[in-house]
């Protein structure tokens, strides 16, 4: 059963403070324009810390990008995208040793706990699972859009939560791969009336929103999942490691490093490996990450078709 229609969105201002790694001394930024997007199953959700103090990226990336941010406590980490799409290399572990004996065990290593946050994923599709019969995974992180695509010459599948993958951000990039994945021409600016004419020297993000709204609208792209998660960002190692308890009662360990090529693939692999034994974390096992675990739980129809398809085992 697909989740509701999502309601009309609203416009929030996203202040944000910078530190260069040469310089002491924060830098303000432009504050930018965020949706906030209400769902209904928010209203169940459990308690999150404010929009400013949410990343702002994915939440996912820390500061595996190279860069140093620093924050007035570690709830209150601003980290910004620079490039909009990476490689990520991430493996899901078990989290049964619980949230406070893991975080000691990576602080006692001589890790850093970067933030806690709170964030809700929505993921979309067709009726009848058009990207992700691709592995391809089409997400809104609060007001963050994604999408997840599978690298070429990787065979593994795991439902959107595969070892290695593209990630694009962007309600712009979305829409270029949706029709990449699809088939379909792009979009002709020709065709736009005379008012979209004039604007188009002017175009934002609001405006490749609402084109990628539109274009999910026409094709039919809807919301089948939707999950609350209190995330405890941590690094050890040059390795971003997250602990996550989601609303529905999955909890996991994700240890992660990003890429800027294909060629640093299996060095990355290496280091989140090495990662993973310095703090003792076993295999995630059968259930997967939070989002298949999601799917088997509450999407009978999509798991069917993802099954059929070979992208979820049986």
């Amino acid at each position: 059963k697909r989740s509701p229609e999502i309601t009309e969105l609203q416009d929030v201002s996203v202040p944000l403070t910078w530190t260069p790694e040469s310089s002491d001394t924060p830098v303000s930024l432009t504050p930018w324009r965020a949706r906030a997007m209400p769902h209904a199953a928010m209203a169940s959700a459990s308690p999150r810390i404010p929009v400013h103090s949410r990343l702002t990226s994915s939440h996912k990336r820390g500061v595996s990008r190279g860069q140093t941010w620093r924050s007035v406590s570690s709830r209150n980490t601003v980290m910004v995208s620079t490039t909009p799409d990476q490689i990520e290399v991430e493996r899901k572990y078990a989290a049964d040793d619980g949230v406070d004996l893991l975080r000691a065990r990576v602080l006692g290593l001589g890790g850093t706990e970067l933030a806690v946050v709170t964030f809700t994923d929505t993921y979309f599709d067709t009726e009848t699972c058009d990207l992700t019969a691709h592995d391809v995974w089409l997400r809104r992180r609060d007001a963050i859009w994604e999408i997840k695509v599978p690298i070429p010459g990787d065979d593994k599948r795991s439902g959107g939560e595969r070892s290695v993958f593209r990630e694009v951000e962007g309600p712009k990039g979305c829409l270029v791969e949706i029709e990449k994945v699809l088939k379909l021409e792009p979009r002709d600016s020709s065709s736009d009336d005379e008012i979209e004419d004039v604007k188009s020297s002017e175009k934002t993000e609001d405006d490749d929103l609402l084109k990628l709204e539109a274009s999910m609208q026409n094709l039919g792209i809807t919301s089948f999942a939707t999950f609350t998660t209190n995330r405890v960002k941590l690094k050890l190692d040059g390795a971003s490691i997250d602990i996550d308890a989601a609303s529905f009662g999955h909890c996991v360990v994700e240890v992660e490093v990003l890429c800027g090529s294909v060629a640093e693939i299996a060095k990355a692999n290496s280091l989140v490996e090495r990662v993973a034994e310095k703090l003792r974390l076993k295999d995630v096992g059968a259930t997967g990450g939070k989002l298949e675990t999601y799917i088997r739980k509450n999407c009978a129809d999509v798991l069917k078709t993802l099954v059929e398809k070979g992208i979820l085992k049986p």
